[in-house]
This record gives C-alpha cells, sequence and structure tokens, in this order.
C-alpha cells in the first residue's frame, strides 16, 4: 500500500464514533494488515467461490480495515459489492436484497456484466421463497412442519431452478475478476438476523468468482449460532474457510492517540489546572491500561470535553480524566470508590474490601472480574488520585493538616469538597469560599484592588473568606503579606464577635488573627524582615483596635505575643500606640470596634494606668464605651447541660478608664437624662454594679467585642 500522509490532531475527529474510509486516516497502523488481506484475496482460488472473515471486537475497527481493503481492491478493478443485511430481515429479503445489489453492481460494468447481471436476478427470484437450509438441531426441526408442501413445490420447480443455477455459475465462472462481497456488523444483528445471514452464505458461497469478506466478533456470532448442545464454532468453521482476528493497537499507537484525542478535547476549554506530573501518571498508569480500542479513546475524549467544560478549572484535570475512566469503564468500582466514598488510605485493604463486596453480591457481572490489568488499573488510582481520602473524610479540614490544605488548593479528588463538586457539578459553599480567597490571593500584591474586593464582600462573605485564607499562609510574597494583613485588620470590626477568647486575649476573631500570625510566621527568622513588614502595615491600618491586634500579635506581651519581633522594638511599637491613642480626639472612640479595649491596652503591656476618659465626653462616647464593656457570666450546675448567662460588665476595666465609680455614676446620671433608645438593659445592668452587684463564681467574663 502506499503511505498517506497522517492527519494532524486537530483535522481528526475524536468526537465522532466514524469508521475511516481512506488509507490517509490510517492512525493505529493497520496497512500491513490490510496488504494482508487484500494479498489473501488475491490468492484465493475462487473457482467454488470463498468465505473470507475478518474478526474482533466491538469496537476494535473492523469497519475500518474493511473500508481500506475495499479502496485497495477498488484499485484494483475487482468488483467491490457493500450488502448492508440491517435494513432486511427474513430468508427471502436477505437473498433478494443480496442478489439486488450484486445486480445493480453488474450492471454497471458493461453489456457482459449485465447478461449475469440478469440471470442472478432470474435465479434469486427462483430460490428467494425457499431459500432456508437445515442446518443442525432446532433449525431443521423448524422445517418440518412444512416439509410436505416445499418438498413438492421444489420438485416442480427444480429442474429450472438447477438449470438457471447452472447458467449462473457458469456466467460467473467466465470472469476475469471476482466479485467480493463485504458483509459488516453481522454481529450488531440480532440472534435470529445472525442466523439468516450465515444461512444465505451458505446458500450462495458455492458461486465461482464469489467471495465473500465478513466482519463480526467471533464470540458473539457463536454464541448465536450455537444450538441444542451443537457448538456454533463447528457451524461457523463450515462455513468460513478462513477466518482472521484483528491485531492488538499497538500500545505505542494506543497511547498516542488517547494523548492526542484529550489534548483536542481540552482544546475546547477556557480555562484547566493541570498538574504535569499527575497528568503523566494517570495517563500511563490508569488510561492507556484501560482502553483497548479506538472506540473506548473517543468515548473517554467525549466524555472528559463534556465534563471539563461544566468544570472548568474547578477539578484538577487529571483526576477528572482518572475519573471519567474508572466511570466508563469499571462502573461498579467507580461507583463504590468514588460516590459510596469507601475509604482509600490503604490500598491493600481496600482491595480486599472491593473484593469482599464482590463475593457478597454474587454479580455474574462480577466487581472486578479476574483481569490482573483492572486492579492494576483500580490499584493505580487509589494510589494516585486519593492517596489520602482516607483521613480526608475523616476529620475536619482545618489549617493544622497541611496536606489537606494542599489538595483542596490543587483541586485534587483527594480532598471530600472536590469530589463532591464532581459528582454534583455544583459548587458547594465552602468550595465557593475558597475559590473566592484563592482569587484573593492571587491579587494580593495590589493593595487597591485587594481593598475593593474586601469592600464589595457581604459580612458573611468575609467571615468564610478569611477563614479560608489561612490556606495560603507562608505562600505570600512580602508586599502581599503587608497588604492581606491590613485588610484583613481592617475588616475586623466587620466580622462576628468571637465568644472563645479571654478578657485578656485579643477580641478580634481566631480565625482572622489565626491567619495574620501564620502570615507573619514566615518572617519568624528574620526579624528585621517582620519589622520591615509591620513599618509597612502600620500607615494602613484604619483604626487603634487594629493597630492593637498586631501589637498583641507580634510582641512579648504574656499570654498574648508570639515574639516576632524584638523586645525593644515591640515597647517601641507600643510606647507609640500610646501617644498616638493620648492624642486622638475623644470623638473618634466611636469608630472603633472596642473602645475600651482601646483604652485599656496599656495596661496589657504593663503601663501602670490606663488612658482615661473625661466625663464631658460625648454621650455616644460614653454609650460606646459601656456596650464595649458588656460580657457574660456562664455558670452550669453539676450534671446539667443547662447553662446560665448573666450579663456582666468589665468593671474593673471602666474604673480604670474612669478613674473611680463615683465618676461612672456622673456618666450613668447623664446617660440616663438622655435615655438613648435600646438602653434600657444597659443601663439597669450599670445600676446593679453601682448597687454594689458583683457576679459570684465567674466562669468566664469577658467584653462584648470579645
Amino acid at each position: 500500500m502506499t503511505d498517506h500522509p497522517k492527519k494532524t490532531p486537530s483535522a481528526i475527529n475524536y468526537f465522532a464514533d466514524n469508521p475511516i474510509s481512506t488509507a490517509s486516516e490510517d492512525l493505529l497502523q493497520r496497512s500491513k494488515f490490510v496488504e494482508r488481506i487484500v494479498r489473501e484475496i488475491d490468492m484465493i482460488d475462487a473457482s467454488q467461490g470463498y468465505v473470507l472473515a475478518v474478526m474482533g471486537q466491538w469496537g476494535s475497527g473492523k469497519t475500518s480495515v474493511l473500508n481500506l481493503v475495499k479502496e485497495c481492491l477498488q484499485n484494483k478493478e475487482m468488483l467491490v459489492v457493500d450488502y448492508n443485511p440491517w435494513l432486511l430481515s427474513g430468508t427471502e429479503a436477505l437473498v433478494a436484497g443480496l442478489f439486488g445489489e450484486i445486480n445493480a453492481q453488474l450492471k454497471q460494468r458493461g453489456k457482459q456484466y449485465r447478461s449475469i447481471a440478469t440471470k442472478m436476478l432470474h435465479y434469486s427470484e427462483l430460490v428467494a421463497p425457499f431459500a432456508a437450509i437445515p442446518v443442525a438441531g432446532s433449525w431443521s426441526a423448524g422445517l418440518l412442519a412444512m416439509a410436505s408442501f416445499a418438498k413438492k413445490f421444489r420438485e416442480l420447480r427444480s429442474v429450472s431452478v438447477a438449470a438457471q443455477k447452472e447458467q449462473v455459475t457458469k456466467a460467473l465462472g467466465s470472469l476475469d475478476h471476482p466479485i467480493v462481497v463485504i458483509i459488516d456488523d453481522i454481529d450488531r444483528l440480532d440472534r435470529a438476523e445472525i442466523r439468516e445471514i450465515f444461512k444465505l452464505v451458505r446458500l450462495t458461497a458455492s458461486f465461482p468468482n464469489v467471495i465473500y469478506l465478513l466482519s463480526f466478533d467471533r464470540i458473539r456470532i457463536e454464541n448465536a449460532l450455537a444450538d441444542d448442545g451443537v457448538p456454533g464454532r463447528a457451524y461457523l468453521e463450515k462455513i468460513v474457510q478462513n477466518g482472521i482476528e484483528l491485531p492488538i493497537v499497538p500500545e505505542k499507537v494506543l497511547t498516542r492517540e488517547v494523548v492526542q484525542a484529550l489534548e483536542a478535547a481540552l482544546e475546547q476549554v477556557k480555562a484547566i489546572r493541570r498538574d504535569a506530573e499527575v497528568w503523566d501518571k494517570v495517563i500511563l498508569d490508569i488510561v492507556v491500561p484501560a482502553m483497548k480500542n479506538m472506540r473506548d479513546v473517543r468515548r473517554l475524549a467525549m466524555a472528559v470535553r463534556s465534563t471539563t467544560i461544566s468544570l472548568t478549572d474547578s477539578v484538577e484535570i487529571s483526576d477528572i480524566v482518572a475519573l471519567e475512566v474508572m466511570r466508563l469503564f469499571l462502573p461498579d468500582v467507580f461507583w463504590l470508590i468514588v460516590v459510596d466514598q469507601i475509604p482509600t488510605g490503604n490500598i491493600k485493604v481496600n482491595m480486599d474490601k472491593l473484593r469482599g463486596i464482590k463475593a457478597q453480591a454474587g454479580s455474574v457481572g462480577e466487581l472486578l472480574g479476574n483481569s490482573f490489568q483492572e486492579e492494576a488499573i483500580i490499584d493505580a488510582f487509589l494510589r494516585i488520585t486519593m492517596p489520602t481520602s482516607s483521613y480526608c473524610d475523616l476529620i475536619a479540614f482545618s489549617g493544622e493538616m497541611d496536606v489537606l490544605a494542599d489538595f483542596l488548593k490543587k483541586r485534587r479528588i483527594a480532598h471530600s469538597e472536590i469530589r463532591k463538586l464532581y459528582l454534583e457539578q455544583v459548587m458547594p459553599d465552602r468550595l465557593t469560599s475558597f475559590a473566592h480567597a484563592e482569587r484573593i490571593y492571587h491579587l494580593a500584591d495590589d493593595g487597591t484592588a485587594l481593598k475593593r474586593e474586601f469592600e464589595a464582600m457581604s459580612n458573611e462573605q468575609l467571615e468564610n473568606i478569611i477563614s479560608e485564607l489561612s490556606r495560603f499562609a507562608g505562600e505570600h510574597s512580602e508586599v502581599a503579606i503587608v497588604n492581606m494583613i491590613a485588610a484583613i485588620l481592617n475588616a475586623m470590626p466587620r466580622l462576628p464577635k468571637n465568644d472563645n477568647r479571654s478578657t485578656l486575649m485579643p477580641d478580634a476573631r481566631f480565625a482572622a488573627i489565626s491567619t495574620v500570625g501564620r502570615m507573619l510566621e514566615q518572617f519568624r527568622w528574620e526579624p528585621a524582615a517582620t519589622k520591615t513588614a509591620v513599618d509597612a502595615i502600620i500607615p494602613q491600618l484604619q483604626s487603634f483596635s487594629a493597630r492593637l491586634e498586631l501589637i498583641l500579635l507580634i510582641g512579648h506581651i504574656p499570654g498574648a505575643g508570639r515574639r516576632l519581633v524584638s523586645l525593644w522594638y515591640a515597647q517601641q511599637f507600643q510606647q507609640q500606640y500610646e501617644q498616638d491613642a493620648a492624642a486622638m480626639p475623644i470623638e473618634h472612640l466611636v469608630r472603633e470596634d472596642n473602645p475600651l479595649r482601646v483604652l485599656i491596652a496599656p495596661v496589657y503591656w504593663g503601663s501602670r494606668i490606663a488612658q482615661t476618659i473625661d466625663t464631658t465626653a460625648p454621650l455616644s462616647v460614653h454609650y460606646a464605651v459601656f456596650r464595649s464593656a458588656v460580657g457574660e457570666n456562664n455558670r452550669q450546675s453539676f450534671g446539667s447541660t443547662h447553662i446560665q448567662r448573666t450579663p456582666v460588665l468589665a468593671w474593673g476595666e471602666l474604673c480604670s478608664v474612669y478613674s473611680d465609680e463615683s465618676t461612672i455614676a456622673q456618666v450613668y446620671k447623664r446617660m440616663c437624662d438622655d435615655s438613648e433608645p435600646d438602653s434600657s438593659d444597659l443601663l439597669k445592668l450599670i445600676k446593679k454594679y453601682l448597687g454594689g452587684w458583683r457576679p459570684e463564681n465567674v466562669i468566664r467574663m469577658q467584653s462584648s467585642a470579645e
């Protein structure tokens, strides 16, 4: 055969299950096999007819091979008849259809061929009504009911039939080239139709210069022909003189084609996430072993394209490909491992578990089968895509488990949220927040853009996203760290109050402070770098509350500070805070998240007194300070689940900033005279304290902002 240029991947349609029609489309290196068949046909002694078969599994490319054979035979000027039995049923129709097709092809070849065509047509009209041929077992039994009528009718016409057949035989014997009748896809017919086709072939196969080229799946045909203990193989061997198995596609060729098919599928996706190392492992250990033919390749390519268009870069593409392989070719295993989420931390244990489930089910189809290759695919799937899912699903995701954070960031299905996204194709709320946090992480180098992003969020979004930002701690640039910390600290007033901290610990929300701390930990072994970062952060902070959080986080304050800077620098930072807070217009306290804490802050780092507030300050300031002093005293009786919650005031801290109780009494009188809306509970609580009441058996007391 002449070599033809191969199509480029972009020119090949991997998404249509159509056979090739010319050698230029031959991607599977079947040219030598086609040459073998053509040579076989050339060498055949067709004086008494011949039946040749190309055998292979569904999807193995039999039709494509026949098309290439047809192309070669037509180049040799042989008469090729394509006979499609799908449109006909019943022996009479099949016989008439076959001879009619041959007749039509012969008439196009000139006078000699038209004469042969006429003779064959007359013969078919004679034999068609009685073309059913007894073969074996119940086939012949089924003919006994009509034997009497058939025998008499055949006797009447036997002479004319025999004579007509002789004429056809003589005419066909005069041909210079044999007629090649191609019958494809026999294995796609139902059982009865398969039997009819082979009766037809047996009826007409003895004509000279008629070569049948059949195509089918041998196992299916043998099963269809078997009857009453008579093996179908024995009957098939009586009809087919030479059966040639379609060769298996070379692994390197199949590997090339599946890679090109997948790349073609991904060309239409705007954005994908691909880990090159994981991709190679999935292709070599999962995809290639699962592929048997080009139909499998096309099925996988179409499935990957469809799924990836829906998910884009929300799931690692390597995992999508691996999942689609399991879903298409090992659906039972896919359901158990992925959908039912069998823990897969230990591959051996889980293979045993899968076998146990198979044994319990007792299914004929089997879950794993006896194929070593199938087990190898499953092992590879578990090892590559879900190495830690056993604890991914059992342990709540947190910053404590860096390996899980890594799977989430890389969109690997080892994380249950990513697996859920693949199965439901709907973004979970948690993953939506993570994706938003990831976007923020990528723009953190731009302080202005980051600020806009934070301002555009709802308070609920802010809470979820700041929590997710902890997953990226340690990965920011120095500039990004500065911008991110400033944005988080400025956003603290919008976060829900944290009720899990003591009075002397930061009143900021724990997740946010933890995130800031992890970002600063990047400089732990470089105090100078930490100082530089803090110096850059301070000018961006919009409140003393935010500055205080930074002081408590990086300094040497007992129970709070992480000592990320030197003691000297921490003290300088604290002193500057005191000076700036003292110079702050008193009216600005109402802007603070926790005014009382801003005033009492110097006590945290050892100052004898807090900054004080004068009674003449605006009432709005006093209300803000007192409201920030409200907390809870929780009591629980032994053996009871009920918690008694009592409102309390941080009275000691209030006395520090107002100097003494008498000053508080003066402020209380002003507040009563003015009586702001919704202040009655607060005023009652202040009155209780002024009357000498103090909470007993305090389990926990804190300000309302904590």
